[in-house]
């Protein structure tokens, strides 16, 4: 499951982040956003923010399509 397609108020972990697309690829790496990674989307419109610990982060679903994602059972 892609980002942009996650629930809100749900658990996430990273499980792969495209890398074909280059740009978005160092984006997401330069936020520190790597597999394996738990995360809890809170809001999806206009921008999908999510957060990670205690940090939360602002993308659009243009760049949130490149980081696939499984729900935390």
């Amino acid at each position: 499951m892609k980002l942009k397609d996650a629930k809100i108020n749900k658990g996430y972990i990273v499980v792969e982040i495209n890398k074909k697309d280059k740009d978005a690829f160092k984006k997401i790496c330069s936020l520190g956003i790597l597999p394996g990674l738990n995360i809890k989307v809170i809001q999806k419109t206009p921008m999908i923010i999510f957060e990670v610990f205690h940090s939360r982060f602002a993308i659009d679903n243009e760049l949130a399509d490149n980081i696939h994602i499984k729900e935390l059972i």
